[in-house]
């Protein structure tokens, strides 16, 4: 069946077509959700969302414009992930995860931590939208294109807080006594 013949039957609330739709489309939504969270979901979170997308195909099918329904699905299970990754994911306590350690010696590896721990302090001080820029491009190392899409956010706003956020936190260091040695790290 043609994507605009189920298009038409989704907005006409023909349930048999919702049910079509899920057996072709559930292992291409899955992957679509999988793929934005990188992991951090479980299997069941997994099927959760997923139905939801289906879910929210049914309540918004008369708002369909598109003779594209992969399409439509793949906007739908984008934005289903990035409010589960803003809702479930807590930054701030990943960052306890995070070590920057050195082979160099004992010494260099202490004040690597403490280094470590002065710049969760200081992010925990940027505004909240520029702190989880700087968590998604840093830890967990996502471009900026997909720090751009998964806050809603343009390309060249999120190059420009991460500029921005870097001279912050240079400044915050400096303030505290750490030299350009130390600012070579971040």
């Amino acid at each position: 069946m043609k994507e605009s013949k189920l298009i038409f039957q989704l907005k006409k609330k023909n349930l048999s077509a919702l049910e079509r739709c899920i057996d072709l489309y559930t292992p291409y939504v899955s992957t679509i959700i999988r793929n934005a969270l990188r992991g951090y979901v479980s299997h069941e979170d997994l099927e959760e969302l997923t139905a939801d997308v289906f879910v929210s195909l049914w309540n918004s099918a008369e708002q369909i414009r598109s003779e594209h329904l992969s399409g439509y699905l793949a906007a739908i299970a984008k934005s289903k992930a990035c409010n589960y990754m803003r809702r479930n994911i807590v930054l701030a306590e990943n960052l306890d995860e995070v070590v920057i350690a050195s082979d160099e010696n004992v010494e260099e590896e202490a004040e690597q931590q403490v280094l470590a721990a002065l710049l969760k302090t200081l992010l925990q001080e940027l505004p909240d939208k520029e702190r989880e820029i700087m968590i998604r491009y840093y830890y967990y190392q996502q471009t900026v294109s997909e720090v751009a899409q998964s806050m809603d956010m343009n390309v060249s706003t999120v190059k420009t807080k991460l500029s921005r956020s870097r001279k912050k936190l240079k400044q915050m260091l400096i303030e505290r006594g750490y030299g350009y040695e130390e600012m070579e790290l971040i």
